[in-house]
């Protein structure tokens, strides 16, 4: 029986892309690296933001600074250019009422994550909010993910499963050795979530909400 669920944020809970991709490419313009299609930057929500700007050029020397133009817009705006996807609310709510323990599980800072949770007052459906320490410690969603279990004492991790939207939250739940929910209505494709190993599937949150209080 699943008693705890780990839900991811971007993609999950909130679709983010407008504020992510418009302050990816606010920062690569800054290394001369122009963006002219901001769906070509949907690739780099997911993983830590540290990995994205390696995969989209930037050379060593240059991510951290990289990273810091990224924050200079998405501290003052890209951090509410999102909404909460239709249906989610309902479906943390009848979690809850079902004997859900929920905590969000990103591998976003976790100052950002509570910003945003409690902006688009997600946070009061949620047992606890964790995320990243910061760029380079605790980064990785296994690192989240393992946090969680021993700040919460769980040592049965059959009875805790990963919601989220991308491979990377397989691939982290994998490392943990719990199983993953993948959801379809966020930036992953459902390929890439069966190559990773993803052992359930939920095209809408309503379908998520069923099919996790039957597990």
């Amino acid at each position: 029986m699943i008693k705890y669920v780990l839900v991811d944020l971007d993609g999950t809970i909130t679709n983010s892309e407008e504020g992510i991709t418009k302050c990816i490419a606010y920062a690569l313009d800054s290394f001369g690296i122009g963006t002219k299609d901001l769906k070509s930057l949907r690739k780099y929500i997911g993983p830590p933001i540290t990995r994205s700007f390696a995969d989209a050029g930037l050379s060593a020397e240059q991510v951290a600074p990289g990273i810091q133009r990224y924050r200079e817009r998405y501290d003052r705006e890209g951090l509410y250019e999102a909404e909460v996807y239709d249906g989610v609310p309902e479906m943390l709510k009848k979690l809850r009422e079902a004997g859900k323990t929920l905590i969000l599980a990103t591998s976003k800072p976790i100052g950002f994550a509570t910003r945003i949770m409690k902006h688009f007052k997600m946070d009061v459906y949620m047992d606890d909010l964790c995320g990243a320490a910061s760029d380079t410690d605790r980064n990785t969603k296994a690192e989240v993910i393992e946090y969680i279990l021993e700040k919460h004492g769980i040592t049965d991790r059959s009875e805790v499963l990963m919601l989220g939207d991308t491979r990377f939250d397989v691939e982290g739940a994998n490392l943990c050795g719990i199983k993953t929910m993948g959801v379809l209505w966020g930036f992953g494709s459902r390929e890439s979530l069966e190559k990773e190993g993803a052992a359930y599937f939920a095209s809408t949150p309503a379908e998520a909400a069923e099919k996790i209080i039957n597990l």
